[in-house]
């Protein structure tokens, strides 16, 4: 070939017919380098010099390209390793009705090297997919059935294909308009035209339903109009969030027991996916064949701490199958309540009497006694807020938050320690809106009940039981700690306990809004109580940018409590991909901010001796593949998974890396998915006996449940402080304006279109730097002042 070899292609959608006006791009094609695959195999052997660095990701990308090449011409992709919709596959319904969802089950497929060998990583998925209907009939559905609410999360970048230009075009749908299609007008040849008039001069289409809104599949700067009747959806990912029912029936057809998991990646997923027979020709073409049979992994069955802590008093506590229960227990350090209030949120009809409000309250009330937890012999201050205004005539509950601030306020001028809101269901919009106003603009600790879960339930103890797990931490409390030896290994140096997360906006958010960085840590020898730093960042940006202030904020913390800084500090990192390891590390990442914090720290305190404890990073991964299965059923759980407690360290971890495979839970329904731990950074020379042990251990310390948590809990909280602060800036994770498709670039440059091309990628960056603006002010100060150092987000 001519180096470079341009050739010009001209751009259509996958399963769209080529028509006229398609933009046409130049795609030039230059040899970089060679691929080695004697290099791959020094690689997996060690034979490697680790100084050399050398990138396997370009060889394992071509890999991955050859295995995926079948099923990437017969699948639907999601994603880069995820296909669905294999030939002859039916779907499950996850909602009725056109506007309904549907679960696909498909496969993944990737390939991993490990030492001595490269492997193929095959797991069962499921993701949602919207079904096949004509728009103006889903409309209609959905406008029938939600009494005015919008479309919103239905319309969110949803594709849509359109024929009436005598050939297929796939566009995505960026809204649907107020108007009527013989309402809505634009200006053609000098006069105002309406869309019905612009059909039937232009396409000869009378239009059976003139009087329904019109599809706008054009770009945030130019509409272009078309009837909904003329729309119709594809089947394609569903990219919003679930709701409650839909998330429940996506489980009950996701959970398969680990043997039935094994069972359709043999029988099903290695065919469907071309591996082997019928094997797709290019395998052999490049020399790869795959075994047919599952690979056998060394395991061990870590012990779980020998006993559970709490009040003096209290029965032993001895976890069993990774749990234990709280009969006739009592919290390690019960807080101890003076002043508390209800809020009832008259949201329902009808809204519940005072005789069910005053039975949940006091119920609530001896659970967390209970507990372990004190109350003053005082009744609670009880307040109902104005009826607040339906969903169809209040869509964003901005009218209605108003009002529940208003009663708020008149409550909180008495100084109670905390709020136990009332609310007659699950709503996504006051949730949000009531943890804001507490969390954030009064500086208030608040509980919710749900009341059409807790009246129906006959024997709700175990649910005031789960609340008062929750409010005991807020209050300072600490509801158990592990025995003296299962902490060994933290407290023969004072040691700080940090988890650090980001989460970013998502498909349904507008356009600019801010990341979300959280840093958790410890500030005693208990490692129970864990407040929270949390800031706001450049959007879609995964290493945390304040890290040396929110690090500092955690020093001081630990150092008010305890008296002196801590002598070594292990930071759980959750959320970093296997590709971003390197840049946690790099200069001026996030290894030389959390540097930069014990200097900054060492000149607060003015000691002589240069502040400098041990650092160790371990990242934290979820977002896997690898999952296990027993070969001898006398080391299964209740349903074929593993014990809790199982690690496994060799022959599918990576070639050079200190990894490992731990589930410390009881994996109750479905497959199980252990934590992948990496030690990317280690001053203080653990073994990997004590980080492995240590890290399952430390599983048993959330506060908020009676089990082992599958992620260990200082990741764990920062996933939960992350989540808590979305509810801050609601509005804009959770937007009713949708993102603009459109207006966001191709890569390459259409012929003669560059200057344009440039002017919209300008409006779009500076339109996403006013929302982003708009989210940062929204924000303002963060978690008030009175909440800053509690486990606020529990």
């Amino acid at each position: 070939m001519p180096q470079p070899m341009q050739i010009s292609v001209r751009f259509f959608e996958e399963g769209q017919t080529p028509g006229p006006n398609l933009p046409e791009y130049t795609v030039s094609l230059e040899l970089l380098r060679k691929l080695d695959i004697s290099k791959l195999k020094q690689y997996l052997h060690c034979d490697v010099d680790i100084n050399d660095n050398y990138d396997i990701s370009p060889l394992i990308s071509a890999y991955n390209i050859v295995l995926q090449h079948h099923a990437s011409s017969t699948a639907i992709r999601v994603g880069n390793s995820r296909y669905f919709g294999f030939p002859g596959y039916k779907p499950n319904e996850l909602s009725p009705g056109l506007t309904g969802l549907e679960a696909f089950r498909g496969f993944f497929l990737s390939a991993r090297p490990v030492f001595g060998e490269l492997m193929i990583n095959v797991g069962v998925c499921m993701t949602p997919f919207y079904k096949h209907a004509r728009l103006d009939s889903a409309y209609e559905e959905f406008v029938g059935l939600s009494k005015g609410a919008t479309l919103q999360r239905f319309a969110q970048n949803v594709k849509v294909t359109t024929t009436y230009l005598g050939y297929t075009k796939r566009r995505t749908l960026l809204r649907i308009t107020s108007l009527s299609a013989e309402k809505t007008t634009f200006v053609r040849d000098g006069r105002q035209v309406s869309v019905a008039e612009h059909f039937q001069n232009a396409h000869s289409i009378s239009l059976k339903r003139p009087d329904l809104p019109v599809a706008d599949l054009g770009t945030a700067g130019r509409s272009n109009y078309v009837p909904l009747e003329l729309c119709v959806i594809e089947s394609q990912p569903f990219r919003g969030l679930l709701n409650d029912r839909e998330t429940t029936n996506m489980l009950n057809h996701a959970c398969k027991t680990p043997a039935a998991n094994f069972e359709e990646i043999i029988n099903e997923g290695l065919p469907s996916l071309a591996l082997t027979e019928p094997k797709a020709s290019i395998l052999d073409e490049f020399g790869i064949s795959i075994s047919k049979t599952m690979t056998d992994v060394p395991g061990r069955e870590l012990p779980p701490p020998k006993r559970l802590q709490y009040h003096s008093g209290s029965p032993s506590v001895q976890p069993a199958r990774g749990s234990w229960n709280l009969t006739n227990v009592k919290f390690h350090t019960g807080a101890s309540v003076t002043k508390w209030a209800v809020v009832v949120l008259s949201d329902g009809y009808p809204n519940p009497s005072d005789e069910d409000v005053s039975k949940v309250w006091t119920g609530f009330r001896e659970g967390c006694k209970r507990s372990g937890m004190t109350f003053a012999n005082q009744a609670p201050t009880v307040a109902k807020t104005p009826q607040l205004p339906r969903q169809f005539q209040d869509n964003d509950r901005s009218k209605g938050l108003m009002e529940i601030k208003r009663t708020i306020q008149n409550l909180v001028r008495n100084n109670p320690m905390f709020l136990l809101f009332l609310l007659p269901f699950r709503d996504t919009k006051l949730y949000p809106g009531v943890k804001r106003i507490c969390d954030v603009e009064l500086g208030i600790h608040s509980v919710t009940i749900v009341l059409n879960k807790v009246l129906k339930n006959k024997g709700p103890q175990q649910y005031y039981a789960n609340i008062a797990l929750k409010l005991n931490q807020k209050l300072g409390g600490i509801n158990h700690t592990l025995d003296v030896e299962s902490t060994r290994w933290l407290t023969t140096t004072s040691t700080m306990l940090v988890g650090m997360d980001v989460t970013h906006p998502g498909p349904g958010s507008k356009p600019g809004t801010p990341s979300i960085a959280a840093v958790i840590a410890t500030i005693d020898e208990s490692f129970a109580q864990c407040p929270a730093s949390l800031r706001c960042q450049k959007s879609k940006k995964e290493m945390i940018d304040d890290l040396t202030e929110m690090m500092l904020e955690r020093l001081r913390a630990y150092k008010k409590r305890s008296g002196s800084l801590p002598e070594r500090i292990i930071v759980y990192r959750d959320g970093v991909s296997e590709g971003q390891f390197d840049t946690v590390l790099e200069r001026g990442s996030e290894k030389d901010k959390i540097l930069d914090a014990f200097k900054a720290i060492h000149k607060e305190t003015k000691d002589l001796v240069e502040y400098r404890p041990h650092l160790s990073i371990i990242i934290c991964g979820k977002r896997h593949h690898a999952r296990f299965m027993p070969k001898d059923q006398k080391n299964q759980s209740r349903n074929g998974n593993t014990r809790p407690g199982t690690v496994v360290d060799r022959r599918i971890t990576a070639v050079y890396d200190f990894d490992f495979y731990l589930q410390a839970h009881d994996g109750i329904k479905g497959h199980a998915r252990p934590t992948h731990y990496t030690v990317i950074y280690d001053e203080s020379g653990f073994s990997a006996d004590v980080i492995q042990q240590g890290t399952h251990t430390a599983s048993y310390l959330y506060a908020r449940a009676t089990k082992a948590v599958s992620l260990v809990p200082l990741a764990y909280y920062a996933d939960l402080a992350c989540e808590r602060a979305r509810c801050y800036l609601d509005g804009f994770l959770n937007s009713e304006q949708l993102s603009a498709p459109g207006s966001s670039s191709r890569k390459g440059e259409g012929k003669g279109k560059g200057k344009g091309k440039a002017m919209a990628t300008d409006e779009r960056e500076a339109a996403e730097q006013r929302v982003y603006d708009a989210a940062i002010q929204a924000w303002g100060q963060g978690v008030h002042l009175n909440l800053k150092e509690t486990m606020f987000y529990i």
